[in-house]
This record gives C-alpha cells, sequence and structure tokens, in this order.
C-alpha cells in the first residue's frame, strides 16, 4: 500500500474539474429554461447535480488509488 502522492498539477486539475462540471450543470441549466421559460428551475437542479457529480469525481480522484 504504497501511494503515489499527487503532483501540484494533478491537484490544479482537480479544482479546474470540480469548477467545470458546476459551470456547465448552470449552463446547461439555464439554455434548458431558456428554452420551456421556467425560471430557475433547472438551472439550480443541473447546478446541484453538477455539484454532486463534481464532488464525486474529486472524491475518485482522490481517495481511489
Amino acid at each position: 500500500m504504497n501511494k503515489q502522492p499527487r503532483t501540484g498539477l494533478a491537484l490544479i486539475g482537480v479544482g479546474t474539474v470540480l469548477t467545470s462540471m458546476v459551470l456547465s450543470g448552470f449552463l446547461l441549466g439555464y439554455a434548458t429554461d431558456a428554452w420551456l421559460d421556467t425560471r430557475p428551475i433547472f438551472m439550480l437542479l443541473f447546478g446541484g447535480l453538477g455539484f454532486i457529480g463534481g464532488i464525486l469525481k474529486v472524491y475518485r480522484f482522490l481517495v481511489e488509488p
């Protein structure tokens, strides 16, 4: 069980992945709200799903080997 430490560049990638998942969720929700003329239901829903997905990706990257 000899885990290699993560490099600084890989840890910057973690922040980028989390930010891009949340931002893409909000943008997709905004586009869906504009298309269906419902504000801000889908923006909040997809933003929350993007946040949950981003947290899961970060967890898998940092914890799993």
